[in-house]
C-alpha cells in the first residue's frame, strides 16, 4: 500500500543524504585546497629564509655539511632541505642522498628514487634551496584534517531525518484527524466538515467532501421520500384489491360480473405504478447509463404517435404535427421516447372525447423546440410548479394516474440538458402547451 507519509519521508530523507553529501564532498575538496595551498606558502617562507640565513651568515662548507641529522622524515611537518652552491651541496637537512633537479624552480611534484616529493626550489644571490615534503606524508594529513571537518556535517544527517519525521508527523496531523473523524462517523451521519483552522492544501479536499455529502443527504432524503411515497401509492390499490377479492367470495354470478371490470381496473392501476417506478429508476442520475447517439426528433415522435394510436383513435381525437428539417440531437433514444410517451400519453388523458392535439417542432438557432398544445382543462397555476414531484396530483385532478409522468420526463430531460415549460392557454380558451427546449451546444454533453 502507498503512503503519502513514508514515501515523503523517504524522499526528503534522500534529500538531506544527498545535499549533506554533496557539501561534505565540496568540504572536502576545499579543505584539501586550503591546506595543500598552506603547506606550498610554508615552503616558499622557508626557502626564503634559509637563503637569506645562509647569505648573511656565510661559512666554511664543513661547518655546513656537519649540520646533517635525521636519515628520514618524520611528519607531515618535516622537510628535506637542500642549499647549494655553484651546484654543490653545502646543506642537507637530512642524511642520505636527495638527488633533485635545480634545472627549474618554483613549485611542482616529482617522482624521485620511486617516492613522490612535492617540491619547491629558490635560486637567489648565487644560492639555491630545494625545499621538499613527502607528498605522501602530506597527502594523508590533508585528508585526516579534511575528514575531521565533515565529521560533524555527516553526524548531524540522522538529527535532520529525525527532525523531518517530526514535522511531517505534525503536518499530516490535520488529516490524520479529519479521517479519525470520518472513521468514527456513522453510516447515516453526514454533517459537514468544518473549514475554519484547516491547512489550505485540505480545505479543497475538505470542500469536495462536504459537497459530496451535500448531494449524498440530499440523494438519501430523496430516497427516502421516494421509498414512502410509493408505499403509500401502492397501499390504496393493494387494499382496494384486496377488499374486493375477499367480497368475490360469496358473489353469486352477476355480482362477479359487476365487480370484476374493478378488480381488472386496479390490477391495471398497480401494473401502471410498477411500471413507471421501474422506469423511474432507469432514468435517474445514478442509474445506469444507456448508449448515447444521434436522434432524430421528428422520426421519434412520429413513432411514439403510431405506438398510442388506438388510445387517442379510441377518443376520436384529431392529432396534427408540423414537422421542422435537422432536428437531431444527441442523446440516449429510448430515453427521449419515453419523456414524449409521458406528455403524449398526458395530452390524451386530460383532453376531452373529440379533441385537439398539436404537436410543432422547430429548429432555432441554438435550440431545437417542441410544442405539445392540448385541448383540456390546463393545470390550476398553484399546481403548475408542484407536478413535476413524484406521486403528486392536482386537487383538481380526475384522471387515473400515479403522478409519475411528469416527474419521469423532468429527469429525461434534465439529464439532456433540456427544459420542460408549462403554459396554460387560459383564459381565451383551455388547454395546456408543453414546451420541451433542448440546448443544441450542449448536446454532447449528456449527463450519464
Amino acid at each position: 500500500m502507498r503512503s503519502i507519509k513514508f514515501e515523503l519521508t523517504i524522499y526528503l530523507s534522500l534529500g538531506i543524504v544527498f545535499i549533506i553529501g554533496l557539501l561534505s564532498f565540496l568540504s572536502y575538496h576545499s579543505a584539501e585546497d586550503e591546506l595543500g595551498e598552506l603547506y606550498d606558502a610554508n615552503m616558499e617562507h622557508l626557502a626564503s629564509a634559509m637563503i637569506e640565513n645562509f647569505a648573511e651568515n656565510a661559512a666554511p662548507e664543513e661547518n655546513f655539511i656537519s649540520g646533517l641529522r635525521k636519515s628520514k622524515l618524520h611528519g607531515e611537518q618535516d622537510y628535506l632541505i637542500q642549499i647549494k652552491q655553484n651546484n654543490q651541496i653545502i646543506y642537507q637537512s637530512h642524511r642520505g642522498v636527495f638527488a633533485a633537479k635545480t634545472d627549474k624552480s618554483g613549485l611542482f611534484t616529482e617522482w624521485i628514487d620511486h617516492k613522490r616529493w612535492r617540491i619547491f626550489i629558490l635560486s637567489q644571490e648565487g644560492l639555491t634551496c630545494v625545499v621538499a615534503q613527502d607528498y605522501k606524508l602530506r597527502q594523508r594529513t590533508i585528508r585526516d584534517v579534511a575528514i575531521k571537518l565533515i565529521i560533524p556535517q555527516l553526524l548531524v544527517v540522522p538529527f535532520l531525518i529525525i527532525v523531518t519525521l517530526l514535522i511531517i508527523q505534525k503536518t499530516f496531523k490535520p488529516l490524520t484527524v479529519m479521517s479519525e473523524e470520518m472513521a468514527k462517523r456513522n453510516v447515516d451521519e453526514l454533517n459537514l466538515f468544518n473549514e475554519n483552522k484547516q491547512p489550505n492544501e485540505l480545505i479543497p479536499i475538505i470542500r469536495s467532501l462536504n459537497v459530496w455529502m451535500k448531494n449524498a443527504n440530499a440523494f438519501i432524503t430523496l430516497r427516502k421520500r421516494f421509498t414512502s411515497d410509493a408505499a403509500h401509492e401502492l397501499r390504496t390499490p393493494v387494499t382496494a384489491l384486496r377488499l374486493q377479492l375477499s367480497s368475490l367470495n360469496h358473489a353469486n354470478q352477476k355480482e362477479l360480473q359487476d365487480r370484476l371490470p374493478r378488480v381488472f381496473d386496479s390490477l391495471s392501476r398497480m401494473e401502471r405504478l410498477v411500471e413507471q417506478l421501474l422506469t423511474l429508476s432507469k432514468v435517474e442520475p445514478d442509474s445506469r447509463p444507456g448508449s448515447v447517439s444521434k436522434v432524430d426528433l421528428n422520426a421519434l415522435i412520429v413513432r411514439v404517435l403510431n405506438d398510442l394510436r388506438s388510445i387517442y383513435m379510441a377518443k376520436r381525437l384529431d392529432v396534427g404535427m408540423t414537422y421542422s428539417d435537422d432536428v437531431h440531437i444527441f442523446g440516449v433514444a429510448d430515453e427521449i421516447e419515453i419523456l414524449f410517451n409521458n406528455l403524449l400519453v398526458n395530452a390524451i388523458n386530460y383532453s376531452p372525447e373529440d379533441g385537439l392535439i398539436n404537436i410543432q417542432i422547430r429548429s432555432q438557432h441554438h435550440a431545437i423546440e417542441i410544442e405539445i398544445e392540448d385541448s383540456g382543462p390546463g393545470i390550476h397555476p398553484e399546481d403548475i410548479h408542484k407536478v413535476f414531484e413524484r406521486f403528486y396530483r392536482a386537487h383538481s385532478d380526475k384522471a387515473s394516474g400515479s403522478g409519475l409522468g411528469l416527474s419521469i420526463a423532468q429527469e429525461i430531460a434534465q439529464k439532456h440538458h433540456a427544459e420542460i415549460i408549462l403554459i396554460n392557454k387560459q383564459p381565451k380558451s383551455t388547454g395546456l402547451i408543453v414546451k420541451v427546449i433542448f440546448n443544441t451546444d450542449l448536446e454532447s454533453t449528456v449527463d450519464l
